[in-house]
């Protein structure tokens, strides 16, 4: 075999240098098109929406229907506090609407007597009106006839005498009329007693339906600390619940990769427990502020300008939020750590 001469072999040489260095910048090209058009983050969090599970009425812990990381659906009972002042109250309101409807009942008996009072005091002044009308004709008819002798002076009188008393008859009707129509009272207070009442054993039944506390979606229970017996307050925590129908991963993205990203990206993450599980995700949103310890706390209407220029740039980093789709039950945990790579331009 013919051997190559020096020269010969020292460009061939620096040919297949020249070739594994274009290689290796042409892959290099390559692996940051990619890692550009597919942004990578390994500083994520898995979690998922919690509930702080708490009382809305104050009570004595009756009994605790779950455990320490117990998985729970909607609509299981949790725990129970002591109904028995509540289920009293609801019997106080009810008595109490029945006394005040009992009211509302006497009230419209009493409201239709005073009507059926008003309506005979009309009628009398009508009947006054008509003995009235009647003694004017008589007294009008007899005054012609006295001149010529048909008739004495004591029946003129008598006819003065029935006239007047019915004018007096007739005053002391409309008198009546408006003493029977002021005294008819109607049932707006007695109603409205009747509403508040129902509205109090309404607030009743909610308070005792209160003492149940149910789960509000399926979930799991964590930071369980209390036991029966104990005493809640209103809105006391009793412990948390899990939201573990739906998955999300926080992924910190820099500021100069933002632009690859976009709501609807397929993404893929991996969890730190098993990193060869691949988990499938959509990403939701991408934080549009954050707080950084160098700005200050105060309120001003003028911009803030540092005194001294950090020569050194750190890029910001910006939360992005991703749906993980169908997640393994066993790698989700909350505050978990795991890696993020978002796909620019797939959409999920």
């Amino acid at each position: 075999m013919a051997r190559l001469s020096p020269r010969l072999a020292a460009g061939l040489g620096a040919v297949v240098s020249l070739a594994v260095i274009a290689g290796a910048g042409v892959a290099a090209f390559r692996s940051y098109e990619i890692s550009t058009a597919n942004p990578m983050s390994d500083d994520v969090t898995l979690g998922a929406d919690v509930v702080r599970i708490a009382s809305s009425v104050a009570g004595r812990i009756k009994s605790i229907h779950v455990r320490e990381n117990d998985f729970v659906a909607r609509g299981d009972v949790l725990l129970e506090l002591d109904a028995e002042p509540y289920r009293l109250a609801v019997e106080q309101a009810r008595a109490d609407l029945a006394i005040a409807e009992a009211a509302r009942n006497d009230k419209s008996r009493t409201i239709r007597a005073e009507q059926a009072n008003a309506a005979i005091a009309i009628e009398q002044v009508e009947r006054a009106r008509a003995n009235l009308e009647l003694a004017t004709q008589t007294l009008d008819r007899l005054l012609p006839m006295q001149p010529k002798g048909y008739v004495s002076a004591q029946q003129v009188d008598d006819a003065r005498t029935a006239k007047r008393d019915a004018e007096v008859s007739l005053n002391e009707a409309l008198r009546q009329v408006e003493a029977a129509e002021a005294l008819v009272s109607d049932e707006a207070a007695a109603e409205a007693l009747v509403l508040a009442r129902r509205a109090a054993l309404a607030i009743a039944g909610h308070e005792l339906a209160g003492t149940v506390i149910r789960a509000p979606h399926d979930g799991r229970v964590v930071g369980l600390t209390v036991s029966p017996g104990g005493y809640l307050l209103p809105a006391q925590s009793v412990f948390t619940l899990i939201n573990t129908g739906t998955w999300f991963a926080s992924a910190a993205y820099t500021e100069t990769t933002l632009p690859a990203i976009s709501v609807g990206n397929c993404a893929t993450v991996y969890a730190l427990s098993d990193r060869h599980h691949a988990i499938k995700g959509v990403v939701e949103g991408i934080g549009w502020g954050i707080s950084s310890k160098e700005q200050i706390n105060l309120p001003s209407a003028l911009p803030i300008v540092p005194k001294s220029l950090d020569w050194v740039r750190v890029q910001q980093r910006f939360p992005v939020r991703i749906r993980l789709v169908d997640p393994p039950v066993e790698l989700m945990r909350v505050g978990a750590s795991a890696v993020s790579i978002v796909h620019h331009g797939e959409r999920c």
